[in-house]
């Protein structure tokens, strides 16, 4: 059964010369675990540009959960061609209630996708269920995407990018302008669920040591040969994070900040989740929240509404093994880099945000709280 969750992507772009135009686009993003389908519009208004999201869904599949080997399975291909389709479909019907005309549609396969020996199988298999061409991003471009979209330009030279996906990890910096030319990655072989599925061919009886025994043996020589070479890897003093691990970590450690575009993550929520994971606590008891003195009881029940809706997804979308992955992944790369790093979640952050802004070469300031 596929699992369904929210899925918020902010977008903006703006006319060549300013003038007032309105464009639609509906992507899907073909994820390891999950496809996520956003339908938005770009508007360019007259106090400035601005970004109306109209429908935000995704959808689990088992493409790469099914894998033989380095190869996707018929019954994981099916699976993922049925998701893009459904996710496609429903973005047509909304674009048509919306009245929205000539919508862009696009199917975007994640670096993690992409490394599939028989992708071409998929390809074909996209475009006979949804009638769309897929294409497909390299680590390098995925994690350059997400960058720009997550990270304010004001910050981005002091800045270390790190997407936690479910099937690699990508990592970046920008040395210089906000070009790609100048953008310097890496890529870790491990994701929530790659590592999961390792962890548990190492020690099937006890997971958690699984995990420790691949991070120590695997994970952080591979993310230490990767960064020997790349300074800005190592010494960035804020680090911005995103993926499931991240939401995940920001909804059950701060619900009170679950509308907040970004969430400071500390060292010390990073092993209180790690402890409640371990222990099986993490989901049994209610979310604790902390509200300031002045929040109103409208905005503390919005506040609430939201964590809630957060904390059930999370639980709908992730096992404690694949958050317990995550979180082993991000204090390898902390402790590896810049362990006084601050550490944020990025709630918008999404390479398939910096795929369409790229199209528009529209560029902003994001709403960073903490200047």
């Amino acid at each position: 059964m596929r699992v369904v969750t929210a899925f918020f992507l902010a977008v903006l772009a703006s006319t060549a010369y300013g003038e007032a135009e309105t464009r639609y686009l509906a992507g899907v993003d073909l994820g390891s675990k999950g496809a996520k389908g956003a339908l938005f519009y770009f508007a360019q208004e007259p106090d400035g540009p601005a970004e109306r999201v109209v429908y935000g869904r995704t959808i689990n599949h088992k493409l790469v959960s099914s894998m033989n080997g380095e190869q996707f399975t018929e019954a994981g291909i099916e699976d993922a061609a049925d998701a893009v389709k459904d996710l496609i479909d429903e973005m047509k019907a909304r674009a048509k209630k919306e009245g929205f005309q000539q919508v862009e549609y696009f199917v975007v396969g994640s670096s993690g996708v992409a490394k599939g020996k028989n992708k071409a199988d998929l390809v074909v298999a996209i475009k006979k269920a949804s009638g769309i061409d897929i294409e497909f991003v390299s680590a390098k471009r995925e994690g350059y995407y997400g960058l720009i979209s997550s990270v304010p330009p004001r910050r981005r030279n002091v800045a270390l990018y790190v997407d936690i996906g479910s099937g690699n990890t990508k990592l970046g910096c920008l040395v210089g302008s906000s070009d790609l030319a100048d953008f310097r990655d890496a890529e870790i072989p491990f994701g929530l669920l790659s590592l999961r599925n390792l962890a548990a061919e190492e020690n099937s009886a006890d997971l958690v040591a699984g995990i420790q025994k691949v991070v120590k043996e695997k994970l952080r020589p591979a993310y230490e040969r990767e960064s020997l070479d790349t300074p800005c890897l190592r010494n960035r003093q804020r680090i911005y994070w995103t993926g499931g691990a991240a939401w995940a970590t920001a909804t059950f450690m701060h619900p009170e900040r679950s509308l907040r575009p970004y969430v400071v993550i500390t060292k010390q929520d990073l092993d209180a989740f790690a402890s409640r994971l371990n222990d099986g606590s993490w989901n049994q008891k209610p979310l604790e929240y902390s509200f300031p003195a002045d929040a109103s009881a409208g905005r503390q029940k919005e506040v609430r509404d939201k964590a809630e809706q957060d904390r059930n997804d999370v639980m709908n979308t992730f096992v404690r093994e694949d958050l317990l992955s995550g979180i082993a992944i991000v204090k390898s790369v902390l402790g590896a880099s810049n362990p006084s790093a601050i550490l944020q979640f990025v709630r918008s952050g999404n390479y398939l945000y910096g795929y369409a802004r790229e199209k528009f070469k529209e560029d902003r300031d994001l709403d960073d709280p903490d200047n």
